[in-house]
């Protein structure tokens, strides 16, 4: 990694094949400098309109970032280099940089994530932390977003998991930020631990909502499979089961998603959800759309490992009537 990679990171009208190629056809950092629009445009073959372009900033901003990744231990790996991680390079959109703090050892573990709502009922966190605590003790690396709620219990699960505590955390900001910050604790912990934490996003960049969606496909994407403990219609973690589905990983549901304070909470979100605009187009997207998909309901680790060496097919996902619970409170 180098400044002239932090510049291509940092642009986001560009894709990541057009990233690829101007690394390979320009020398350095000062020839992307002085390129106009114009210039962009014509090397990577279509016209690209934005007022936002200033070379001479983007060369200054990302030597300034390579001094600050070097001062603070932060490294970072392109798409194109073995370290990078080989499920993410599997995706359609990777990014074309991965920075890091702490271990990227850890993602050469299999990995499993973790996700689900920031409002976690009492049931749902007691599971995830459980689930994330065997998974580690097994040897998976357990990723989340390092988010409150289930996230947060995620982490901590597998980080309680004694010796064999592994867990990384994606960001959706730059990797100099902690967000939330009242995680900066589990945070340091994560990297104690030898785990990491990781971003495709350069140090300043803010965490804006959009920033979260991108992030969520990194977490769906970097494990063979993502667990969803607790999730209302519409929830981030949904969105993530979606990305999962999209790159072919397995999805699984946690019993827990339909026990009594979940249905509850799920009703809730419901009536939240109807009463704003575009409701009715998010109400669509619930764990009873997967389970009718074919995603399985699993009780704890032990029924994770048995789903996943299953028959495809094999195993109920009408177990204790959840797709008749979500049924209802949709009534």
């Amino acid at each position: 990694m180098d400044e002239f990679d932090l510049a291509l990171a940092d642009i986001s009208f560009l894709s990541l094949q057009e990233k690829i190629f101007l690394k390979k056809n320009l020398d350095n950092l000062s020839d992307l400098a002085v390129l106009s629009i114009a210039d962009i445009s014509l090397l990577i073959k279509r016209p690209i309109r934005t007022a936002l372009w200033d070379g001479a900033r983007v060369s200054l901003r990302a030597i300034r970032n390579l001094r600050l990744l070097e001062k603070c231990g932060i490294g970072g790996v392109r798409c194109d280099e073995p370290a990078f991680p080989a499920l993410l390079r599997e995706m359609f959109d990777p990014p074309y940089l991965l920075l890091y703090r702490g271990s990227l050892a850890a993602l050469q573990k299999p990995c499993v994530s973790v996700v689900g709502t920031r409002a976690v009922c009492e049931e749902a966190a007691e599971a995830t932390m459980e689930f994330a605590r065997s998974a580690a003790q097994n040897g998976f690396c357990v990723v989340s977003g390092l988010a409150y709620g289930v996230d947060s219990f995620a982490h901590r699960g597998a980080l309680s998991s004694g010796e064999q505590a592994s867990t990384v955390a994606v960001l959706p900001c730059g990797i100099d930020t902690v967000m939330p910050s009242a995680n900066k604790c589990l945070a340091r912990h994560i990297i104690a631990s030898g785990g990491a934490l990781v971003s495709e996003y350069v140090p300043g960049s803010p965490p804006e909502p959009w920033r979260y969606v991108q992030r969520n496909r990194i977490v769906a994407a970097v494990s063979s499979a993502t667990v969803v403990t607790q999730a209302p219609p519409g929830s981030g973690a949904l969105i993530t089961a979606d990305f999962a589905i999209d790159y072919n990983r397995e999805l699984l549901f946690h019993e827990a998603c339909f026990c009594d304070s979940a249905k509850q909470a799920y009703e809730r979100g419901a009536r939240r959800l109807m009463a704003k605009k575009n409701g009715a187009s998010k109400m669509r997207n619930t764990p009873e759309k997967f389970l009718e998909e074919g995603a399985p309901v699993i009780k704890n680790y032990a029924d994770f490992v048995a789903v996943r060496q299953d028959v495809p097919g094999g195993h109920s996902l009408v177990q204790g009537g959840q797709l008749s619970l979500f049924a209802a409170a949709r009534e």
